[in-house]
């Protein structure tokens, strides 16, 4: 657009955009693996907000997951725990939020399942953060 006298040329103002990052741990509720005792997922969340005008957007990503809390009682459930646990946590980083992803270890399955719920009571309260 060219500005004469009679048209002056307008500036179109684009929103700003402002983001905003928090980083939060949350701890699931332990799940139980039976005879083998508790598993309890410890998730690390990074939260970001994006506003562009009126337009906002929230994405979050899990950045790392612990186990403070795993069978450990006996040589056979430590064997277990420590080939185990590295692979759902490596399944959790991929899947993002999505516990269907999750795919449970075989010979391990009281374990998996254990770490799936105290994912999804976690996810939970990362999701409502």
């Amino acid at each position: 657009m060219y500005a004469t006298a009679a048209t002056p040329a307008v500036a179109v103002a684009t929103p700003k955009k402002k983001v905003t990052t928090k980083t939060t741990t949350v701890s699931g509720d332990a799940g139980s693996a039976g005879r083998w005792g508790d598993v309890q997922v410890t998730l690390t969340v990074r939260k970001t907000t994006t506003v562009v005008g009126k337009k906002k957007t929230v994405t979050r990503k899990v950045t790392a997951v612990n186990v403070p809390v795993y069978p450990n009682h006996t040589d056979r459930s430590v064997f277990i725990s420590e080939n185990a646990l590295p692979m759902l946590i490596q399944e959790e980083l991929t899947a993002q939020f999505d516990v269907n992803g999750i795919q449970l270890i075989s010979r391990a399955t009281d374990t998996s399942q254990a770490f799936v719920q105290s994912l999804q009571s976690a996810l939970l309260k990362a999701k409502a953060l």
